[in-house]
């Protein structure tokens, strides 16, 4: 993906999308800024990281992640001897959506796990609405619904 361009965005609320009349084999924008400035608004946590993710490459690639919810920290103590010791699992995101430079995105929901590409992707109001290749329409992400436990 690449920056956007002087030519501006389709809307102030697309955090990803294709310039006009490019077609399919035109570059993706994104615009980080924006979409963390959201995430910030709504006390979502925004990251970037550098990694492998198998199910969309092999090659590392900068990832872009609005973590809604965290999973909960486990904790086991027990003793050795005389010795005490405790255990703690690393923090992990629960729910999120994680978006990597080639405009590709895995979103994890409370149930269900999903990749997909993604063409287009703006904001509106509290919820992401975006359009992937291979999907019928926009689909909309509440982000109040992936922040909260589900009932």
């Amino acid at each position: 993906m690449q920056p956007p361009t002087f030519r501006g965005k389709p809307s102030d609320a697309h955090a990803l999308w294709r310039r006009s009349g490019a077609g399919a084999g035109g570059p993706k924008r994104f615009d980080e800024a924006y979409l963390r400035e959201w995430c910030s608004a709504r006390g979502i946590d925004f990251e970037t990281d550098r990694r492998v993710d198998h199910g969309r490459s092999d090659e590392p690639r900068e990832q872009y992640r609005c973590v809604f919810a965290w999973a909960d920290e486990e904790r086991e103590s027990f003793a050795v001897g005389d010795d005490e010791w405790e255990i703690a699992t690393q923090e992990t995101p629960r729910t999120f959506l994680e978006i990597d430079d080639a405009g590709e995105a895995r979103l994890k929901s409370w149930t269900d796990e999903y990749v997909f590409d993604i063409e287009e992707l703006w904001t509106d109001c509290d919820a992401l609405v975006f359009r992937a290749a291979g999907a019928d329409g926009a689909k909309r992400l509440d982000a109040r619904k992936l922040t909260g436990r589900p009932e």
